[in-house]
């Protein structure tokens, strides 16, 4: 078996806590529309999807969001309220601070420009801990449901896929990943990853 030589971590409900009905909720009180409202024009229509895979730049992205809205919603605000829906986990950004000692660590998530763009503002610690490796579906036009998405981002990292770990919350994305040859671990908890790094001969503590 091979060593592992590379480690990408998802971003929400891994690196930190995604409540997405506060964020619709913090929307809502932006706005003044009704949260069930935002969520069908913004997430079940599919339009932010199509931020996520890269199909509008970040300024593109706000103005269409306004749009289906028919309000329109400025940079600082939404990044207020992507901030607010989120929480940090200590615990788990100290893990991959111990990790990245060992072994170099990147992150993959799905979501779009004006997150992009605003990483640091909404979620400084995994912008600091990841930097340039804080990598994004929409820069690369795809989506972790697709398999190729991993031969990209190793492709820049000059990874292979039987060294790299990949380790995320959705099966639906560990499959992908599979597909593509990674070895992955499905996210539930700081404990159970920590067990999965020891059979890999690499130290959580």
């Amino acid at each position: 078996m091979s060593a592992i030589n590379l480690i990408i971590f998802d971003m929400d409900d891994v690196l930190c806590r995604y409540d997405f009905a506060r964020r619709l909720s913090c929307l809502a009180e932006l706005t003044g529309l009704q949260a069930d409202f935002i969520d069908q024009a913004i997430f079940r229509s599919g339009f932010d999807d199509l931020g996520d895979r890269g199909r509008y730049t970040a300024e593109e992205y706000l103005q269409q969001f306004g749009a289906h809205l028919g309000v329109a919603v400025s940079w600082r605000d939404w990044l207020w309220a992507r901030r607010q829906s989120i929480t940090p986990d200590m615990d788990m950004l100290a893990l991959v601070e111990r990790l990245r000692t060992q072994v170099p660590v990147a992150m993959l998530t799905n979501n779009g420009p004006v997150l992009r763009e605003g990483l640091a503002e909404v979620f400084p610690q995994a912008a600091e801990l990841f930097g340039e490796r804080a990598f994004f579906s929409c820069q690369l036009a795809s989506s972790k449901e697709e398999p190729a998405i991993f031969h990209t981002v190793l492709e820049i990292l000059d990874g292979q896929p039987d060294s790299t770990l990949f380790i995320d919350d959705a099966k639906t994305y560990i499959a992908a990943a599979q597909c593509a040859g990674l070895r992955t671990h499905h996210f539930s908890g700081i404990n159970g990853l920590a067990s999965a790094l020891r059979s890999f001969n690499l130290s959580p503590d």
